[in-house]
């Protein structure tokens, strides 16, 4: 079981880096004529837009594409106790690095494929940070290991009362 926004910005990241590395071995191997001409520009700029078109979508309650639906209907998370780390996760998040920087190296242009992926993945955690912080909740993903997609909730704990050397109310 993981924190629904942790696992998506790490995923983010992982392929970002991935995607650095892959693009850092394709330059140094290969000639600069992909990285001329405005190429990179293009890509960036395209990559702006479709993060903010992905942001706006997300944030809805559109049937196929918006996340809040699935942010309301998580279930209470069973248990109150610290939660166990998963390790798979994180080995699978290493092997999807490794992977899209062997991607990326490879097949130069095709860098545009785990680029969106990894911009998914970041708008997904920032919607879902949006939401938590709206509705006082944290959403955790893998309570039931027989749908480990499904979301369930935990209250934000409140933040304690300001206290003064006299113990007297905090102005």
């Amino acid at each position: 079981m993981g924190r629904y926004v942790y696992q998506e910005l790490l995923a983010a990241l992982a392929l970002l880096a991935g995607i650095a590395v892959g693009v850092a071995v394709a330059v140094g191997v290969r000639d600069e004529e992909s990285m001329r001409g405005g190429g990179v520009a293009v890509t960036a700029a395209l990559a702006v837009a479709f993060l903010v078109v992905s942001a706006l979508l997300r944030s809805s309650r559109l049937k196929w594409v918006g996340e809040v639906r699935e942010f309301e209907a998580a279930v209470p998370r069973p248990g109150a106790g610290a939660m166990p780390l998963d390790r798979a996760y994180y080995v699978r998040m290493a092997g999807l690095f490794a992977l899209a920087a062997v991607f990326t190296s490879y097949l130069g242009d095709a860098v545009v494929v785990p680029l969106v992926m990894a911009l998914d993945w970041l708008t997904k955690g920032v919607v879902g940070a949006r939401w938590e912080r709206r509705n006082g909740r944290v959403l955790w993903r893998g309570h039931n290991r027989d749908e480990p997609w499904k979301l369930s909730y935990s209250s934000v704990s409140p933040t304690p009362a300001t206290r003064t050397a006299t113990d007297g109310p905090a102005v």
